[in-house]
């Protein structure tokens, strides 16, 4: 009898095999996509918006009904999740919307939002109302997988209140006439955006598929997972700790609801103006996508950081314009299923092993080699060895192989930034490292220090960060130089706050 019941049990789906990949915001999917657009689009697993059509015209919606069913054919695995919403504005010229649910400042005028949107006022149970019933019609009526709501971070939306004119502004959501009080508003708006997550699962149920980008661990129990929108950029910027980002991540992938959809999105870092369709000429913006493209270390360094979990990645341009589909190599290594979790190890770097080959994050300042017993490729660079590099802030995948070994097409950094070496003092990239014994420090051109270690830890990072979030305030740096010495490096720059400048000369020795 227990046989009869193992056999009549349905093993749990494991879901898409690794690498995982989304498209967020801009993968184009419409009624005239033709069959190479279905190709390209169905390499992803999980759309995130992106899909557009007149839903008023039923010709339109049978079309586009054809192509969702073409790319499940495709790609078995793909999910789609409609933009249903942004939980901090909306159009204006949407006539649903609640007349009396826009966030209005003291003297009566609207607040703008995203360009071409307006605050909307959460507070109001008619507002979380027009929200869920978004949420409702994406799955039920418009026939998608599930539905996306946009901006539910744990606070008040302040960064996008007038963001393209960055006009001063000030809040009245109670309508008293007078600026409400900051933290109040921080805390009715997680209040608000609570409620709104349990109300949109409610109205889905327990099967329904449902994502946000960003939340508070409020979110946890109604949502199956979210976007954390550029959060290795903000460590590759220096401002936010690898670690922490990985914290994040890892509890949102093990979040209770399955499937879970938790996403990765990196960006290029390159800044494009608001609607650069309009704003910018062709030339221009095929120029800028290029560079964005090729800005290849920050495309494996957001794919690696997220192999070290069970979510999914996307690489693209900028915040301001998501959703390009680009496609690399990478994304086709047949990696299969994870053995164990991502792990750190003793020289910084992050690890995990799959059925198909390894994958490795390094988010420390320096390069590292690591071992293998037999030969791998790295999948990025065509290097077949037993020791291979992953570089400073980059990522690797490599695969077994029983192929002779090759330099590859892609060397490696030189020189090497490696804790250890011959060599007391090495350049490049206007970064200069100082070895001594045991250990090494890494300054940039201006003689700032960006890491400190004994060889086998660090013993200081970012001396700059720890500046940056104290009351002290660093110096305006010009006309800087440096010159290497034998046994380390001499700095001469100007240093000015105000009307006070300072010629300085730091020498840093092993």
């Amino acid at each position: 009898m227990l046989f009869a019941l193992a056999l009549l049990a349905a093993p749990a789906d494991p879901g898409p095999p690794f690498p995982r990949i989304a498209n967020c915001y801009g993968v184009g999917l419409k009624p005239d996509s033709t069959p190479q657009d279905l190709a390209e689009i169905a390499r992803c697993d999980l759309l995130i918006g992106g899909v557009w059509c007149n839903w008023a015209e039923p010709e339109q919606r049978r079309r586009l009904a054809g192509h969702l069913a073409e790319l499940k054919r495709l790609n078995p695995h793909l999910i789609v999740l409609d933009f249903s919403s942004s939980a901090p504005y909306h159009y204006p010229n949407d006539t649903r919307f609640p007349a009396g649910g826009w966030l209005l400042q003291p003297d009566g005028k609207r607040v703008l939002g995203w360009p071409g949107t307006a605050m909307i006022n959460l507070r109001r149970p008619d507002v979380l109302g027009f929200l869920t019933a978004r949420s409702v019609e994406s799955v039920k009526d418009k026939c998608f997988d599930g539905s996306f709501i946009d901006c539910m971070g744990s606070s008040f939306d302040w960064w996008a209140c007038n963001i393209e004119r960055g006009e001063a502004y000030q809040i009245d959501a109670d309508g008293d006439g007078k600026p409400d009080d900051r933290k109040q508003l921080d805390e009715q708006w997680i209040e608000a955006k609570t409620q709104l997550s349990r109300q949109v699962r409610a109205a889905l149920g327990d099967d329904g598929l449902f994502m946000t980008n960003q939340a508070g661990y409020w979110g946890l129990p109604d949502m199956n997972g979210i976007l954390l929108e550029d959060y290795l950029d903000y460590v590759l910027a220096g401002q936010w700790d690898f670690e922490r980002v990985m914290d994040e991540y890892f509890r949102w992938t093990a979040a209770p609801r399955r499937p879970n959809l938790t996403t990765i999105v990196s960006s290029s870092a390159l800044e494009p103006p608001f609607d650069p369709w309009k704003s910018m000429p062709e030339p221009d913006r095929n120029a800028l996508l290029e560079r964005g493209r090729t800005r290849l270390d920050r495309m494996r360094f957001g794919l690696a950081a997220t192999l070290m979990g069970d979510g999914y990645y996307a690489y693209d341009l900028h915040t301001r314009w998501r959703g390009q589909r680009w496609w690399y190599p990478e994304y086709d290594a047949p990696l299969g299923y994870p053995k164990s979790p991502g792990a750190p190890q003793p020289d910084g770097t992050w690890r995990r092993e799959f059925d198909g080959g390894t994958v490795i994050v390094n988010p420390t300042p320096l390069d590292q080699r690591v071992g293998f017993p037999g030969r791998h490729r790295d999948v990025s660079a065509g290097k077949v060895a037993r020791e291979l590099v992953v570089p400073a802030l980059d990522g690797r995948i490599f695969l077994p192989t029983n192929a002779a070994e090759t330099p590859g097409q892609v060397p490696d950094p030189v020189p090497l930034f490696t804790a250890a070496g011959p060599e007391t003092v090495l350049e490049r990239d206007g970064r200069v490292l100082v070895r001594f014994r045991g250990g090494a420090a890494l300054c940039d051109s201006d003689g700032r220090v960006q890491m400190v270690t004994d060889g086998g830890k660090e013993l200081a990072r970012g001396l700059t960060t720890f500046v940056a979030q104290t009351p002290w305030r660093d110096f305006a740096y010009q006309d800087q130089r440096h010159e290497l010495l034998p046994d380390g490096v001499q700095f001469h720059c100007r240093r000015s706050e105000g009307e006070v400048v300072l010629d300085c000369t730091e020498e840093v020795r092993a």
